[in-house]
């Protein structure tokens, strides 16, 4: 890739810079060169104005624009996790610690959802300096095929980083769920994400979202159900390069109805900051006009 260079020597040079400045840097260095960087700018401001018509050009180019350097500061993010929240690294503001340790104090397992939205391993950061243990649960990615070597060792890295932090197991979705599944009737706290999409999915449910209709898959709530451990939300809100904002919220009950409330508040967040989504490009996939069919154009 002609970004190898970047995950090679880039970003690994930049964490060795004291302080916050890592992450102001970051955006300058960028995940792609300059000409992908502009045809993938070029592909989301197509994509917002798809999805938010009302928006100006002016408004699609910032987001576009913010929604590269929040890549990018994610990518330093992964190399140099434990600064997070640290005196050598970018602040962390959490509210609503309280639901957590609450579930916590019950001594027994429960589901952390997160979705794709702003910088994705602050939350986990932020709770793990509370000192809570977390297991992930992620999409397949370092069985990936197509990556190369570099990419391959970034992730891995980054994969280390995180498991670091979390002092838990790092699991795909690709390996057997039993340990997970287990694990929750055992008391663990597993991470999984909500908004994620793969071809072979089979099963989804349909969630109301901008205007039409997403289709997600029904995994967390189902292992939810099957395990009876109660679910709560934690997202991540950027104030700037070395400023977050983490909200943890208390969920239903009933699993159904607490994912419900998942895709509910992601709906609200991405409708206010459409750039912190990452899942603009496997939009076709995910959504489509509400009573739309299979052979139907999709947005």
């Amino acid at each position: 890739m002609s970004h190898d260079w970047r995950m090679q020597w880039g970003y690994p040079g930049l964490a060795g810079l004291p302080g916050t400045l890592p992450w102001k840097l970051a955006p300058y260095l960028g995940r792609d060169p300059g000409e992908a960087r502009r045809a993938t700018e070029d592909f989301l401001c197509m994509r917002f104005g798809q999805v938010f018509p009302e928006s100006t050009p002016t408004q699609r180019a910032e987001w576009a624009r913010a929604h590269m350097d929040m890549v990018a500061l994610e990518m330093m993010d992964g190399i140099a996790l434990h600064r997070l929240g640290g005196v050598n690294g970018p602040a962390i503001e959490l509210a609503g610690w309280e639901h957590v340790q609450a579930l916590a104090e019950r001594k027994t397992g429960f589901i952390v959802v997160l979705s794709h939205f702003d910088r994705l391993m602050t939350s986990l950061v932020a709770l793990a300096r509370q000192g809570l243990v977390m297991n992930a649960l992620t999409m397949p990615v370092l069985d990936n095929p197509d990556l190369s070597p570099v990419h391959r060792r970034f992730l891995t890295r980054k994969v280390n980083n995180l498991v670091s932090v979390i002092h838990g197991q790092y699991r795909s979705t690709s390996e057997s769920l039993r340990p997970v599944h287990e694990g929750l009737l055992a008391g663990d706290v597993w991470i999984i994400l909500a908004d994620v999409w793969q071809p072979h999915f089979g099963r989804l449910r349909k969630h109301p979202f901008l205007g039409g209709e997403i289709s997600l898959p029904t995994g967390i709530e189902r292992l939810a159900k099957s395990t009876g451990v109660p679910l709560v939300h934690a997202i991540t809100y950027s104030q700037g390069a070395s400023r977050l904002k983490v909200e943890v919220d208390p969920l239903p009950e009933d699993p159904k109805e607490a994912v419900d409330a998942v895709i509910q508040r992601l709906e609200k967040d991405v409708r206010a900051r459409p750039w912190a989504w990452w899942q603009w490009g496997v939009w076709d996939h995910m959504w489509r006009r509400a009573g739309q069919t299979d052979g139907e154009e999709r947005l």
